[in-house]
Formats: C-alpha cells, structure tokens, sequence
C-alpha cells in the first residue's frame, strides 16, 4: 500500500460512517424504550375538533447527536479525501486549500470561480469537470450542501435537536409534506419545534384523530436556514447515500 492508498480511505471512511449511522440507530431505538414523550388526544371543548396535548417531551440525549456529528464528520471528510485523491493522480500534491468544494450557492462570481479553483488546484480538467457535474451547492445538491453545511456548524456548536415531524401509527407523516426549501413549514397552529406543554387543534381536512390514534414523533434537526424540522436519522441516510455514490463513481472513472 502506498502512503496515501486515496480509495482505502475513502472506503474506510465510508464504512465507518456507515457503522456510526447503525450505532445512531441504536442509540435512538433505546431512548425511545424509555418512553421519552406521551401525547393526550381529546375533543376541545368549544370547537369538537381534536385537541392534541404534549404531556412529556424529554431532552434528546447528547449522546445521540454526537454519534450524528461523527457520521457528517466522517461523509464530509470522504469527499476531501477523494478531492486530495484526483490532486495525485494528475502527479501532483494537495495545498492546505484542497477539498471537495461545496458552496452556498454556484460559483458565478469571480471571486466564486477563484475559491473554486483554490480547492481544486493541480487536479486534471476531466476531475474539475466531473466535480462541476455534481453541482455542488444549495439549488444544485441540496444533500451535499447539507452535509457540508451541519459538518460546519457542528466544528463549532454541537448540533440542535429537536423533536418534531409527527407521524401516525401508520409511520407516514400525518400532515403530510411540509418542506419549504429547508424549512418545515408546519400546520398553521401547530408549533415547531415540539415541546413539553404544547396544546394544538387538528382541523385538516380528511385527517382523522381519536382518544385511540397513537402519534409518534421524530427527532429532528433545528439548524435555522439550513435543516429545520428535517428528519435526522433521514439527513445522514441521504448524505451517506449520496457520498457512497459519488466515490463510487469518480473510483471507477478515475485512478485514485
């Protein structure tokens, strides 16, 4: 093996982000077997309609967001070491600058194109291309700009969880979708982020609640403007998802 074997550690990376989410997995299914929340359904005095009160909402354990962080550190770390990959393959060495290049928005200014290529430095254009192709940022791969997005934020906060995105005994959202942009937008008089005391009517149409309709809810991300109310456990799926098909992709097409 040569001192940096670019694929095995992007491999490597890959799995152990892999072992992490199933480690998360885990950490959740516990903490849910402590009965974290409990919501009480009755019919509101005035209107008739279903009135839902959250009795109990327990904190989300760290322990849970920080195995997120390392899988987002590990994802996002996959991808810099592939940008570091195409950088020897064209026989050259990586600067302090080299990444994967993910970017708020696409890189249309010249100052845009100038960090753009700073991250990119010494790879062959056939690698630059094939990087451009996979629209790196928020409006083009909106699961890359996540990923590089929550890695940022938890180098210097740990991430904020919350609960959130009701679900029926059925497991599909019970409000259906409720995804602007990175927001979720909820139900008019329904908050977000959940919390312990929280009382609200259910008035949509062909939604049907009783005292017997069992409710569960989801730990969720609330980074403000970049996933709010977004399903956790769904953000490191995608992520893992998308970083696995990429490295899979530039290994077969480029010799790193």
């Amino acid at each position: 093996m040569s001192m940096h074997d670019s694929r095995n550690d992007i491999r490597l990376k890959i799995e152990w982000a892999h072992k992490r989410i199933e480690e998360f997995k885990v950490a959740v299914a516990a903490f849910i077997e402590t009965h974290p929340y409990s919501l009480e359904v009755n019919a509101d005095p005035k209107t008739g309609k279903p009135l839902v009160h959250i009795v109990k909402a327990s904190r989300i354990p760290p322990e849970i967001t920080l195995i997120a962080g390392d899988v987002i550190q590990n994802l996002r770390t996959a991808l810099d070491y592939l940008a570091c990959g195409l950088v020897r393959w064209n026989h050259k060495a990586p600067t302090s600058h080299t990444e994967f290049p993910i970017f708020d928005h696409a890189p249309v200014t010249p100052s845009d194109e100038a960090r753009f290529c700073r991250k990119v430095k010494g790879m062959r254009q056939e690698a630059i291309d094939a990087i451009s192709a996979t629209h790196p940022y928020q409006g083009g791969d909106d699961t890359l700009w996540r990923l590089h997005r929550l890695n940022r934020i938890d180098k210097h906060n740990m991430l904020i969880t919350a609960w959130g995105n009701i679900t029926s005994i059925t497991g599909r959202p019970l409000f259906g979708d409720q995804w602007v942009g990175n927001r979720w937008t909820g139900v008019p008089g329904i908050p977000f982020p959940l919390k312990q005391g929280d009382k609200f009517l259910i008035d949509i149409p062909n939604v049907k609640v009783d005292k017997n309709t069992q409710f569960f809810l989801e730990i969720v991300l609330n980074e403000s403007g970049v996933a709010e109310g977004y399903p956790l456990i769904l953000a490191l799926k995608q992520s893992f998802r998308r970083v696995n098909e990429i490295a899979g992709d530039f290994s077969l097409r480029f010799s790193i």
